[in-house]
């Protein structure tokens, strides 16, 4: 676990983590220089598997990070964000899972949101499907994570310190995929609580995303042009904002040229990979549709499937967004 100013939440997750069914472990937490009371939370327990290291300075949540992965002693390495809450069986289902299954160097799980937002995310359980979608996301929930500790000893992986904006769990584990496979379990682990304590509460989505895509695609080998980065997000983000009906056809010879440079490199799991782009570039009408009827015709004509249909659902919404505006 790394700590910083979360001493209003640490002591709730502390007790979660301790109380699991499986007690065969060592709570790790790096404190980044916290200015609150958590450090003084977490002391405050008086259990011989809590161990602190601290830190005269704020380094970040990766420096921070990677001396936990540093001084971690287990088999397994278990991620627990310092505001979040673990499932009692947590812990006892990861390590049956990982135990059972050697071939699996990452599992992680459905996480359940609270606070801010409820929702429920999963993952899929399959490591081609979730390797396949790697190019635009975490192939299983970093705050969920059990990792098996000999695979980042034996290829020196570890997270990147100069990172300081989101996305560094996912760089994390898109340096690991090359040397491991992935998992998931169906049921939520972990409570992932939401709200403005979040790294990416109150930041620009677009311009760390473009900033993360440009990491990645230096990371997978695949040449990217400015241009094309300022295309991607469309995908990796699905915000149609700006995307004008003379952009739609540079979309979509980006969406293709992807297909090719993945056939070329076999970086990623075909054909998983190309659904993918199929699926994040059709999902697109429906938001065009709702901003841009130009766009979302430019957007039909490209994939070849312009018809009444089609037209008269732009119609519908193009009258329902003018309805809305009286």
């Amino acid at each position: 676990m790394t700590l910083y100013n979360k001493g209003e939440f640490v002591g709730e997750t502390v007790e979660s983590i301790l109380n699991n069914t499986f007690s065969d472990l060592e709570l790790l937490v790096v404190d980044d220089a916290s200015t609150d009371n958590g450090l003084e939370v977490v002391r405050s327990f008086n259990d011989p598997r809590i161990r602190i290291l601290t830190s005269t300075k704020n380094t970040g949540r990766a420096a921070a990070a990677n001396r936990g992965y540093d001084a971690a002693t287990g088999e397994y390495i278990a991620v627990v964000d310092a505001d979040d809450l673990v499932d009692p069986e947590r812990f006892q289902k990861q390590v049956v899972f990982m135990d059972a299954n050697p071939d699996i160097g990452a599992l992680g799980s459905a996480i359940q949101g609270f606070g801010a937002n409820d929702s429920l995310f999963r993952w899929k359980e399959d490591d081609t499907y979730n390797r396949g979608r790697l190019l635009f996301g975490l192939p299983v929930s970093y705050p969920a994570a059990m990792i098996r500790r000999s695979i980042l000893e034996a290829h020196h992986i570890r997270c990147n310190e100069n990172w300081k904006i989101p996305g560094m769990d996912y760089l994390f584990f898109l340096s690991m995929a090359p040397h491991m496979r992935f998992a998931n379990l169906p049921e939520a682990l972990i409570k992932y609580r939401m709200g403005e304590q979040n790294m990416r509460h109150g930041r620009n989505a677009i311009t760390d995303r473009i900033e993360l895509d440009k990491e990645v695609f230096r990371m997978v080998g695949f040449p990217i042009t400015k241009e094309q980065l300022a295309l991607h997000v469309y995908l990796s983000e699905g915000d149609p904002a700006g995307l004008s009906a003379s952009k739609v056809p540079e979309l979509w010879k980006w969406v293709n040229d992807l297909k090719q440079l993945n056939q070329s490199k076999g970086v990623f799991p075909e054909p998983v990979f190309s659904e993918e782009l199929d699926r994040r570039w059709h999902r697109l009408f429906n938001l065009l549709a709702d901003q841009d009827a130009a766009a979302a015709l430019a957007h039909s004509r490209c994939s070849s499937t312009v018809s009444l249909g089609k037209i008269a659902h732009i119609g519908k919404r193009v009258v329902r967004r003018i309805s809305g505006d009286k």
